[in-house]
């Protein structure tokens, strides 16, 4: 389902989104107020920093969680049964020294946009979609709080592995911005059987998914 920020009524708004996160656990948002030549700044600056010098990737090359910027490959290397094909560079909300250089024009307004901007309005919708008051998960809840930047490098051996594994998010919910390559399947319901449902690039959308805690 889409969610049109900026056509629909609240009243509209709530009820798609509870319809959507209820039953597909998936929804896309236009008209969100995030710039589209920011988010094509964002998608360029994490292609740039995984594909530039090696050493601007060792310097911040990390295991440990407690680091507000850190990249690492295959997070969970050493705990699934499967490597994932992907590097990540996390950012929780570094001070801009702080911030790889390939990615400080982009990564702060943009995460000053999907948090404070979109997130209070997602959040808000999802609250009264609950039957909440507006402002219940953005003040009781720590909902959005970190950048990651995922990167799926060139496989020698693509039959071999996957970029990601199934798997649900362990957060309330995750404000996912994708490039044109695609890729991203949900698992849905339909008819009573289970199918894995390809969730296209939308020219200016980012795709809402509800975590784990929102579900409980």
């Amino acid at each position: 389902p889409t969610v049109d920020l900026a056509a629909l009524r609240r009243e509209d708004a709530v009820a798609l989104v509870r319809h959507a996160a209820g039953t597909v656990g998936f929804f896309q948002v236009v008209n969100h107020g995030v710039p589209a030549e920011l988010m094509a700044g964002m998608l360029e600056a994490v292609r740039r920093f995984n594909e530039g010098p090696a050493e601007a990737k060792q310097a911040i090359y990390s295991r440990d969680q407690a680091r507000k910027v850190r990249f690492a490959s295959n997070f969970d290397l050493f705990s699934s049964a499967a490597a994932n094909w992907r590097d990540t560079l996390f950012m929780e909300l570094p001070a801009p020294e702080e911030i790889p250089a390939a990615c400080r024009s982009a990564a702060p307004e943009y995460a000053r946009l999907v948090q404070q901007g979109l997130g209070r309005t997602l959040l808000g919708l999802l609250s009264e979609a609950l039957g909440l008051r507006s402002g219940h998960l953005e003040e009781d809840a720590s909902c959005l709080e970190r950048l990651a930047g995922h990167y799926y490098p060139p496989c020698p051996e693509p039959h071999l592995t996957l970029g990601t594994t199934k798997h649900s998010d362990p957060s309330f919910i995750t404000v996912l911005l994708q490039d044109a390559v695609g890729g991203l399947q949900v698992l849905v319901d339909l008819d009573g059987a289970a199918a894995w449902v390809d969730v296209p690039p939308v020219a200016g959308a980012l795709v809402v998914n509800v975590g784990d805690f929102l579900q409980l």
